[in-house]
C-alpha cells in the first residue's frame, strides 16, 4: 500500500498537479497587503546567491553567513544553459544539483526564492539561454511566444519543475516565491501573450504551493508592461533618499493592492572589462534599508554574494559599444567573491538586527588564503598548431560559432591571400567577439565588435599567404534585446573592397578533454623554442601544508585563459581592472599530489614565464582614472 501511495505522489507531481501539505500555506492578503504564512503576517529579508557562480563544498558555508546576517532567506536564478548543454541533455549533479542547494538552505534554516526565468540576464552568456538554441535557428525570436522558442521552453520545464516540486513551501519545502520570467517590462519587444503563456505553464507546475511575481523597474511604465494578470507585481531598485511612498507610486497606479518587495535590492554593482571597477557606499545602503523596514517592505539583496563566472560563462553588456562582463562576480557585494565578510555585511547585519535577527552558528569574517609563490611555465604548443582543434569546415562564404557547433571559446578562420590589391591593403570585417588578424601566423592587428571593424595589412602582403582571422567569443549579450548574438565571422570580409572566399574553419572550444590533451603534449614536450602565440603553456606545483583559496596574479600576462586541474578559472586580461583570477581550494590537490597550470596566452608572456599566487584579490586599478581606453587598438594587445 506505501509503495502504491508513493507512487501517486510521484505521478501527480510530475504531471504539473499539486500535492500540498494543507498545515503549510504561503499566500496573499491583498486587503491588508500582506504576505501571510500558515495564518500569520509575514516579511521576507533575502539575499542573492547564484548556486552556479559558487563551488558546490562552498554552498553551505555561504548560505550559512546569509542566516548569521539575519537574512531568512536566499534569492537564486536558475540558469538553462547550465543544465541543458546540450539539446535535450539535462544535467543536475555536482555543481547544478539545484535540489541540493535547496536542501542546504533549508538545512540552514533559509526560505528560498527561484528565478528560473528561462531569460536570468545575471550578466551571464546569453542571458542564461542555451546558445544551442541559435543553431537550431539563429532568427529565434527569444522571449516571445514564437512557438520555435516556447517547444524548448515547455521541455525544459519538463525536466526542472519536477526537481523543484518537492521543495515548495505547499509541498514542506522552503521554496515560497517563484519568479516568472525577468524584468520583461524593459525588453524592447513586448509580447502580452508570451506573458500569459509562460503564466499558465508556471501555474501548471506551481499551484498554490507558492506565490508567483514578476520583478521590473519601478518605473509605471515598466511595471505596465511587465504585468502579467493574477500574478504579484514586484520592484527593483538601489540605495535611494526618495521616501517609500513616492518610490512605490508608479507601480501602485499598476497594483493597487499588494505586499510591497524590492526583489533586487542592489548593494553592490556589476563592472566590465576596461572600466572602473564599481563600489556602493555603505551609508545610503542603510539609510535606504531603514525606510523599507520602516514599512514592513520584503527585500531581496542583490548581491549579497557574487562568487565567480568560472569558464566562459560571463556575458555581455550592449549600451554604445560592446562590454564584455568580468570574470569576477564579486559585485562589491557584502560577502566577497572569496566568501569573506565586509563592512558592508555587518553594517547591513546591524541595520536590520531589530526586525531580523542573526540566526544560525556563528561564523568566521576571513577564510585563510593559501601563499603558493610563483610556478615556472614552459611552453608547450602553438594554439593554430595543437591538435585540439575541431574537423576542418570548408567553406565559401564564413559560418558562425553557432552554424560550427561551437558555444564558447575561439575558432580559426582561415583563407588564401588571392589578389593583394592596394598598398597598403585594408582588410575589413565584422566580427563578434574580438579577431587576431594574423598573416602567416604572425598577429599584424585585432579587431573588436562595435569597437574596430578594419585595418591596414602589411605592405608585405603577397600572393598565397594564409590570412587568419582568431576570432574569439567574449559572451553573448545578457540584456537589451537578445537578437545578433551570433559569434565568429558574421558576414563576408573584404580586402580592398574584394570578397574574401573558400575558408577553412577549425573550432577551439577549450573543453576539459582539450586541456587533457594538451597536458599529455607537455608531459612529452621540453625545450620547446620560438613558440608563435597565441600558444599554450604549462606548469606543476605541490602544496605544502593545507590546501587553501587563493589568487593567481595575471597582472604580467596579456590575455587568456586559465586552467588549474583542468577547472577553467576564466579569462585574464591586462586591461583590468580585474587582475587577479580566484582560485578556490576546491579545486587544488593536497601534498603529494601535483598541481597543473595550463594557459592559453594570446598576446604576450611574463618575462619570466611564471604565474604567482596571492592572498588578496586585484578586482581595481592602481591610481584613479587608470581605467583603459577601450577604443584604443594598442591598449587591447600591448602593453
Amino acid at each position: 500500500m506505501l509503495l502504491i501511495i508513493l507512487f501517486l505522489i510521484s505521478s501527480s507531481i510530475s504531471s504539473g498537479q499539486q500535492v500540498v501539505d494543507k498545515g503549510r500555506v504561503f499566500t496573499i492578503d491583498y486587503d491588508t497587503n500582506e504576505f501571510v504564512m500558515d495564518g500569520e503576517p509575514f516579511t521576507y529579508a533575502s539575499g542573492e546567491l547564484h548556486y552556479f557562480r559558487v563551488p558546490q563544498p562552498y554552498w553551505r558555508d555561504r548560505l550559512r553567513k546569509f542566516r548569521y546576517a539575519g537574512l531568512n532567506a536566499v534569492s537564486t536564478y536558475i540558469e538553462w544553459s547550465l543544465h541543458e548543454p546540450s539539446p535535450n541533455k539535462f544535467v543536475f549533479d555536482g555543481e547544478a544539483n539545484i535540489s541540493e542547494f535547496i536542501k542546504i538552505a533549508q538545512e540552514e534554516d533559509l526560505f528560498v526564492i527561484i528565478r528560473p526565468g528561462p531569460y536570468i540576464c545575471a550578466e551571464r552568456d546569453f542571458g542564461g539561454y542555451p546558445a544551442w538554441l541559435l543553431t537550431i535557428n539563429p532568427n529565434m525570436k527569444l522571449r516571445t511566444s514564437d512557438p520555435s522558442h516556447t517547444f524548448f521552453i515547455a521541455r525544459w520545464f519538463k525536466h526542472l519543475m519536477g526537481k523543484l516540486q518537492p521543495w515548495l513551501y505547499g509541498n514542506g519545502g522552503p521554496i515560497i516565491m517563484v519568479q516568472v520570467e525577468n524584468e520583461y517590462g524593459s525588453y524592447p519587444v513586448n509580447d502580452p501573450n508570451y506573458l500569459l503563456w509562460l503564466r499558465d505553464l508556471y501555474r501548471n507546475y506551481i499551484g498554490n504551493a507558492a506565490i508567483l511575481f514578476t520583478t521590473d523597474g519601478p518605473s509605471r511604465n515598466f511595471v505596465r508592461r511587465g504585468k502579467i494578470p493574477g500574478i504579484l507585481s514586484t520592484i527593483d531598485f538601489g540605495p535611494t533618499k526618495t521616501d517609500m511612498d513616492r518610490m512605490y507610486r508608479p507601480m501602485r497606479q499598476v497594483q493597487p493592492k499588494g505586499p510591497l518587495v524590492n526583489s533586487e535590492f542592489y548593494v553592490g554593482w556589476l563592472s566590465y572589462w576596461g572600466e572602473p571597477f564599481r563600489r556602493t557606499e555603505i551609508q545610503p545602503i542603510v539609510e535606504t534599508l531603514d525606510k523599507m523596514l520602516n514599512q514592513n517592505i520584503s527585500f531581496n539583496l542583490y548581491m549579497f554574494h557574487g562568487g565567480t563566472n568560472f569558464g566562459f560563462t560571463a556575458g555581455s553588456g550592449s549600451s554604445d559599444h560592446f562590454q564584455p562582463d568580468l570574470t569576477s562576480y564579486d559585485y562589491d557585494a557584502p560577502i566577497t567573491e572569496a566568501g569573506d565578510l565586509t563592512d558592508k555585511y555587518f553594517a547591513i547585519k546591524n541595520a536590520i538586527k531589530e526586525v531580523y535577527p542573526a540566526g544560525g552558528s556563528s561564523v568566521k569574517r576571513f577564510t585563510e588564503k593559501g601563499d603558493y609563490g610563483s610556478v615556472d611555465l614552459k611552453p608547450v604548443i602553438s594554439l593554430l598548431n595543437s591538435p585540439i582543434g575541431s574537423e576542418p569546415v570548408m567553406s565559401e562564404y564564413p559560418i558562425t560559432f553557432e552554424a560550427l557547433g561551437q558555444r564558447y571559446g575561439f575558432v580559426a578562420y582561415s583563407t588564401q591571400i588571392i589578389n593583394p590589391g592596394r598598398d597598403p591593403s585594408v582588410l575589413q570585417v565584422n566580427v563578434r567577439d574580438r579577431a587576431l588578424v594574423l598573416l602567416n601566423d604572425e598577429e599584424v592587428s585585432v579587431l573588436q565588435y562595435t569597437l574596430i571593424n578594419e585595418t591596414p595589412l602589411p605592405s608585405t602582403l603577397e600572393p598565397g599567404q594564409t590570412l587568419t582571422l582568431l576570432i574569439e567569443n567574449l559572451g553573448r549579450r545578457n540584456y537589451q534585446l537578445l537578437s545578433d548574438c551570433t559569434k565568429g565571422l558574421i558576414s563576408n570580409a573584404t580586402i580592398d573592397g574584394v570578397n574574401l572566399k573558400d575558408w577553412k574553419v577549425i573550432g577551439f572550444p577549450l573543453n576539459p578533454e582539450d586541456i587533457t590533451q594538451i597536458e599529455e603534449i607537455a608531459d612529452q614536450t621540453e625545450n620547446v623554442t620560438n613558440i608563435k602565440l597565441p600558444a599554450f603553456y604549462y606548469g606543476e606545483f605541490q602544496i605544502q601544508g593545507k590546501v587553501l583559496d587563493s589568487f593567481l596574479d595575471m597582472s604580467q600576462w596579456g590575455k587568456g585563459v586559465v586552467f588549474i586541474n583542468n577547472y577553467n578559472l576564466g579569462r585574464y586580461w591586462h586591461i583590468g581592472p580585474q587582475f587577479t583570477l580566484y582560485v578556490p581550494g576546491c579545486y587544488l590537490r593536497a601534498y603529494p599530489e601535483k598541481n597543473t597550470i595550463t594557459l592559453l596566452e594570446l598576446h604576450y608572456i611574463h618575462p619570466d614565464k611564471t604565474v604567482t599566487f596571492v592572498t588578496e584579490p586585484k578586482l581595481h586599478f592602481e591610481n584613479e582614472g587608470e581605467e583603459t581606453e577601450f577604443l584604443s587598438v594598442t591598449k587591447l594587445t600591448r602593453r
